[in-house]
């Protein structure tokens, strides 16, 4: 074939392209088209839905009934929560061990109620941490210890037929770990590459910037629960064990069992594993009461600054120090805070990313505890408008709380809130962990329920005065990862005074000059 004769070829053949990719165009279903099956038909000939120009309005409220709970005590004096799902012969668990989370830290041992949960599955009574993952491969079971800043536990699911050897493997990590020297060194190491990976987190570095200085680097409340590496690096096996003994307190603790379970079925399994007398029950009680720290004392700087050098975003956190869970405002609050920055449609996400276009998303977050926990507002801005992004987030909280949310506004929020909590019951582990957080709120089993008859009759009066009074945008931090250079100059003109400098893993440094 002669050069010619080929390139002519390839022109007919790329005419033959454009043609075939046009007349697929012509036929593709634009925006405003129902989509269409395979066959040619609408997909949805039969949704009755007309005009596909228009999103269909919303349906009427779905009935539900959140599921109901069962309550026992085993002799070992381990109160035992169950919720009964016989569709999937499937079984989720989680234990929840109030008072050993991470304000039961030392002060020169934080990390250390994170360090010894994270011990606890790696060897117990005769058993390696080699034997006991085997176990779990063999089981189909799944156990997962973790902590947060009030309580601890470990979490589990598995299958209904191997529930009662599930159990037992569960009551030897859980009432005879070894804390051997070896896999104390080994997680040691384990948890301290993670630690001084958090440079590497700028999202991490401005949560443990904002709440160190709501109350304190170092106090109960205050510092990240994974601790700092110099603390870890400190502890000792005997620590360890010590913070165990006085920590985890079966007598205290609850078990919370969703799945193809009945109570009085599990009774006898659960007496076997968990009842009696055991090693974490022999000591004096540690009270489980929240603790409180005192403001930081000094004037506390509203702008914390952690310098990243040619960062093309910034990482920021607003926030201030949140009601406690126990506050009779809190169904209100929540309104608010969702109608703020929770989900799509959300004020902070609709005016910072759909209108300016200087985010992916920005996110509203209450950490609830049973003392004051910390509110914060989350984002990762484009760096050049780090500024103008924090003054929108500061003017949206003012306007929350000066006006009242519009009718449509306030009945769109609380049927996205209504309609989210089924959810919260998909699975058994889900539902586990929803009934596990009544136990670590102190709030009665049949709290789900109450807060849907009291978010139906929240009004918009009541989510302003929550606002006004729980949020107010003069008494916020704000904590920036990014680029210093770039933006000392506009975050200067936020009147948020001069930044507290943090280095790169978020503890403070000194004040910016």
């Amino acid at each position: 074939m002669s050069a010619v004769s080929a390139a002519s070829g390839i022109a007919r053949l790329a005419f033959a392209l454009v043609v075939a990719r046009a007349a697929g165009a012509a036929a593709r279903p634009g925006p405003s088209d129902p989509p269409v099956a395979p066959g040619g038909d609408s997909a949805f000939a039969g949704s009755g839905i007309a005009d596909w120009s228009t999103p269909p309005p919303p349906t009427a409220e779905p009935a539900f009934t959140p599921p109901a709970a069962t309550q026992l005590r085993l002799s070992s004096g381990l109160t035992v929560v169950v919720i009964e799902n016989h569709q999937l012969p499937l079984v989720a668990l989680t234990l929840v061990v109030p008072g050993a989370g991470s304000s039961a830290d030392p002060p020169e041992r934080l990390g250390l109620a994170a360090f010894t949960a994270d011990l606890l599955d790696e060897g117990a009574a005769e058993l390696s941490a080699l034997q006991i993952a085997e176990a779990q491969e063999q089981l189909g079971a799944e156990l997962d210890p973790y902590v947060d800043e009030e309580s601890a536990g470990i979490s589990a699911r598995t299958l209904r037929k191997t529930l009662g050897p599930t159990l037992e493997l569960l009551g030897k990590v859980v009432r005879a770990p070894t804390f051997a020297a070896a896999d104390v060194e080994r997680v040691r190491g384990d948890r301290l590459t993670a630690l001084r990976q958090r440079r590497d987190r700028p999202g991490d570095v401005a949560r443990a910037m904002l709440v160190g200085a709501l109350y304190g680097a170092r106090t109960p409340e205050g510092h990240p629960v994974a601790g700092f590496a110099s603390d870890v690096a400190a502890c000792t096996a005997a620590e360890l064990r010590e913070f165990y003994r006085t920590r985890w307190r079966l007598e205290r603790s609850t078990l919370v069992v969703a799945g193809d379970v009945t109570a009085e079925a599990l009774r006898a399994t659960l007496e076997a594993t968990l009842g009696g007398a055991g090693a974490a029950a022999t000591a004096p009680a540690a009270s489980p009461a929240p603790t409180r720290s005192k403001a930081p004392r000094g004037r506390r700087a509203r702008l914390l600054f952690s310098d990243r050098p040619g960062a093309v975003q910034s990482e920021i956190r607003v926030g201030l120090r949140g009601p406690r869970r126990d506050d009779p405002r809190f169904t209100a609050f929540e309104v608010a805070r969702t109608a703020l920055g929770d989900g799509f449609t959300s004020r902070l996400n609709q005016r910072l990313r759909e209108q300016l276009g200087i985010t992916y998303g920005v996110r509203a977050v209450m950490d609830w505890r049973r003392a004051s926990g910390p509110f914060s507002i989350s984002a990762a801005l484009v760096s050049d408008a780090t500024a103008t992004g924090i003054a929108e987030i500061l003017s949206i909280v003012r306007g929350l709380a000066a006006r009242e949310l519009p009718e449509e506004e306030l009945a769109r929020t609380k049927q996205n809130l209504i309609r989210a909590l089924p959810a919260e019951f998909e699975t058994n582990l889900s539902t586990a962990l929803a009934f596990g957080e009544l136990v670590r709120l102190d709030l009665p089993l049949t709290w789900h329920a109450q807060y849907l008859r009291e978010l139906r009759a929240v009004t918009a009066k009541q989510v302003r005065a929550a606002a006004a009074g729980l949020l107010p945008a003069r008494g916020m931090s704000v904590s920036v990862v990014g680029d210093l250079a770039k933006l000392a100059r506009p975050l200067r003109a936020l009147g948020l005074g001069r930044p507290r400098l943090h280095g790169p893993e978020g503890l403070a440094a000194t004040p910016a000059r």
